[in-house]
C-alpha cells in the first residue's frame, strides 16, 4: 500500500472546520469513499490510519472475502483487521493513538456492510504504539467496510476494505416483535444474482453460540425454489428479554460462498408474555414490563390473547380479568390465590379466558371463581374454602337465557369445602366434566339455563350433589354421585332433564324431583322460552343391581284458581326403565 497524503486538521479556520463537517456528513450519506485521498494542505499536525492487516490472505490489499460458515457450529467466523492510528507533526510520527488516557474506542467509527456494530469487546487497543484490533463479519459481496478515526487536535482520518466474494442474504423482515409465532422468509442469490437453491441456511442468536435453526435447500417451496428459504420463529424459541438480534448464515457448497445479515427481536410495546413471583422486585430484568410481584398487574399489563405465567407463591389479591388471556400456575398446589375474607378472588368479565394452576381459597364473605362472559376454561385448579367455589353469571337470570354466560368449561378440577356451594352453573351450553366435587350444601346448582352438561365427575359428600332448578335440556351422565347426605340429585321445576348412567351409590336418598305447574309453565315456557317436557332417567346404577325398574319419588303441585289459595299436591314418581345392574367405571372419575 503506497503512503497516503496527510489530512491537516488544526489550522484553525472555520473554512476548514466546514469542510470537515461537510465530508464527514457526505460519508455517512455515500460511505463508499476510496482508499486513498488526496490531501492538498501544508504538512502540520494530522493523523494517519494505517491498515496493517485486512485479516485476508493478502494482509494489505484491502479486499476481503466473506469467511465460511460451518453448518451445525453455531459461530459465526470473523476477520480480524490490524491498523495503526498515528499522529505526525512536520513528517515525523509524534503521536500514537490509544498510548494516552482518555484515548479509546469511542472515537473510532466502524460502519458499512458488517454484521453488528462496534463496542469494547470487538474493538480494542493492542499494546502500544498506535496498534488496534477489530474484530467483526463482512455480510455481502461489492459491500465496503469503513474505518474512521476523529481524533481531537490531530484531525480524522479513514479506510475502505470491499468485500469482493460472497453472496448475498436478504430477509424479508429488519424486525419482528417478540412473543409470538413468526414467519421469516430468507432469499439467497451469489454474485450475479441468481438464486441459489441448494444452500444450507441457519438462525443463530447473537454472542449466544447457539444453532436454533437451520435447513439444506432441495429446491422445493419454501426450501430453496427461487432462492428462498422459510422459518418458523417459535414464542417457545424466544426467550425472556429482547430486544435481541438473530444471525442467518448462509453456506452454498457448490460456489463455496458464504453470507450473512441480521434482523433484531424487538420488545413489542404490550408484552405478550407477563410473568409473575411473588419474590420479584424492581432488581428483576424486565422489571415493571413483564416482570412483576402480583397477579393484577401482570394482568393488566399483557397483551390481548396473551398469556401469564405465575410462579409458586401466595398472592392475596381479588383479581379482575377483563380481557382474553391465558392465567397459568407453575403447580396447583404451592401457586395459591389467598384470601383474606371479603371480596371474590377472581372475576372473569371478558370472553375466552383460561384459568389452570392454582389453588384459590380462603375468600370465606366472597367467591372463588365467578364467570360472567363466554368461552372461558376453569382447569386443573383447587378451589376450596369459599363461600362459593365457581359461579356462571351474566346479566338477568329471567330474560332470555342466551343473555346469559354460555359455552364455558369448567374440567379437572378440585372443588371442595365451599360454604355455600361447590358449583353454581346459570346460562347456556356449558359443560362441568372431569371434576371432584365435595363437603359442601351443593355439590352442584344448575339454575334457571339450559343445555348444560354435567359428566363424568365424583360428586361426593355434599349435602344436595346435583340440584337442577327451572332449567331446560340439563344432561347429568356418568357420574359417581356418592355419599350425599341428603339427595343424590333434586330435580326441581324443569323440562328434558336427561339422566343417565350415573352410580348412585351411599346417599341420603338416591334423587327426588318436584315440579310446580304454575312456576314450571310460567318461568320456563313464558318467560325463557323453552318447550315443557319430561325428565327423562335411564340406565342409572341405583345402590345395588336392579332387574325391576326403578322408581324416582318426587311431588307436583298446581294452583286451585287464586294465587292466595293453597295449591293441590300429590306425590308422584319417575321411572328408570333400565337401571344398570352393575356399577359404571367412569373413566376420568376420582
Amino acid at each position: 500500500m503506497g503512503r497516503k497524503n496527510m489530512k491537516n486538521y488544526s489550522t484553525g479556520t472555520k473554512a476548514f472546520a466546514s469542510c470537515i463537517i461537510l465530508l464527514f456528513i457526505g460519508l455517512t450519506i455515500n460511505p463508499a469513499l476510496p482508499a486513498s485521498h488526496s490531501r492538498n494542505t501544508p504538512i502540520d499536525e494530522v493523523v494517519d490510519l494505517i491498515i496493517n492487516d485486512d485479516g485476508s490472505g493478502d494482509p494489505t490489499d484491502e479486499q476481503v472475502d466473506i469467511p465460511s460458515y460451518i453448518p451445525g457450529s453455531g459461530i459465526t467466523p470473523t476477520l480480524t483487521i490490524n491498523f495503526t492510528i498515528q499522529g505526525v507533526n512536520d513528517s515525523e510520527i509524534t503521536q500514537f493513538y490509544g498510548d494516552d488516557p482518555g484515548e479509546d474506542w469511542t472515537s473510532i467509527t466502524v460502519y458499512g456492510d458488517i454484521l453488528y456494530p462496534i463496542n469494547e469487546t470487538t474493538l480494542y487497543h493492542v499494546g502500544s504504539q498506535g496498534d488496534w484490533n477489530y474484530i467483526m463479519t463482512p455480510t455481502k459481496q461489492s459491500g465496503e467496510i469503513i474505518l474512521w478515526i476523529e481524533w481531537p487536535e490531530w484531525g480524522a482520518d479513514w479506510e475502505t476494505i470491499h468485500i469482493i466474494n460472497g453472496s448475498f442474504v436478504h430477509p424479508s423482515v429488519d424486525s419482528f416483535a417478540w412473543g409470538f409465532d413468526f414467519k421469516l422468509t430468507v432469499t439467497i442469490k451469489d454474485m450475479d444474482m441468481e438464486a441459489l437453491k441448494y444452500s444450507n441456511v441457519s438462525l443463530l442468536w447473537e454472542e449466544e453460540n447457539v444453532e436454533f435453526n437451520e435447513t439444506q435447500g432441495d429446491n422445493t417451496l419454501g426450501n430453496g425454489r427461487n432462492g428462498e428459504y422459510s422459518f418458523w420463529i417459535r414464542q417457545s424459541e424466544q426467550g425472556e428479554l429482547p430486544p435481541k438480534n438473530i444471525t442467518i448464515a448462509a453456506y452454498d457448497e457448490s460456489s463455496r460462498l458464504s453470507g450473512y445479515t441480521k434482523i433484531i427481536m424487538e420488545r413489542p410495546n404490550i408484552p405478550p408474555l407477563v410473568f409473575v413471583d411473588d419474590d420479584y422486585n424492581s432488581s428483576i430484568p424486565g422489571w415493571g414490563y413483564n416482570h412483576f410481584n402480583t397477579i393484577e398487574t401482570g394482568v393488566d399489563s399483557v397483551d390481548t390473547n396473551g398469556t401469564v405465567l405465575v410462579f409458586n407463591g401466595i398472592y392475596p389479591e381479588s383479581i379482575i380479568l377483563n380481557k382474553t388471556l391465558r392465567l397459568l400456575g407453575e403447580d396447583k398446589y404451592t401457586t395459591r390465590i389467598e384470601g383474606t375474607g371479603i371480596g371474590d378472588a377472581i372475576n372473569i368479565t371478558d370472553d375466552n379466558v383460561t384459568i389452570q394452576g392454582f389453588t384459590i381459597r380462603n375468600y370465606t364473605e366472597g367467591n372463588g371463581i365467578i364467570i360472567a362472559s363466554n368461552n372461558n376454561k376453569i382447569m386443573d385448579n383447587i378451589i376450596a374454602d369459599n363461600m362459593a367455589g365457581i359461579v356462571t353469571y351474566y346479566g338477568n337470570p329471567f330474560e332470555t337465557i342466551s343473555s346469559n354466560t354460555g359455552y364455558n368449561i369448567i374440567t379437572h378440577n378440585r372443588i371442595i369445602r365451599n360454604t355455600e356451594g361447590n358449583i353454581g352453573l346459570s346460562g347456556f351450553n356449558n359443560s362441568i366434566i372431569d371434576n371432584v366435587i365435595s363437603s359442601s350444601p351443593f355439590g352442584i346448582m344448575v339454575m334457571v339455563s339450559a343445555s348444560n352438561t354435567v359428566s363424568q365427575n365424583t360428586i361426593v359428600d355434599n349435602e344436595i350433589g346435583v340440584g337442577i332448578l327451572a332449567s331446560y335440556h340439563t344432561i347429568v351422565t356418568q357420574n359417581n354421585i356418592s355419599q350425599n347426605e341428603k339427595l343424590g340429585v333434586f330435580d326441581f321445576c324443569t323440562s328434558n332433564t336427561i339422566i343417565r348412567q350415573n352410580n348412585f351409590i351411599g346417599n341420603g336418598q338416591q334423587a327426588y324431583f318436584r315440579q310446580t305447574i304454575a312456576l314450571r309453565f310460567g318461568l320456563l315456557h313464558t318467560i325463557l322460552n323453552c318447550p315443557i317436557n319430561r325428565s327423562i332417567w335411564d340406565e342409572n346404577y341405583w345402590e345395588k343391581p336392579r332387574i325391576l325398574p326403578y322408581p324416582i319419588p318426587g311431588l307436583i303441585s298446581f294452583n286451585r284458581g287464586f294465587v292466595t289459595d293453597p295449591p293441590y299436591r300429590f306425590n308422584f314418581f319417575q321411572i328408570d326403565r333400565h337401571p344398570a345392574k352393575t356399577p359404571y367405571d367412569i373413566p376420568g372419575a376420582e
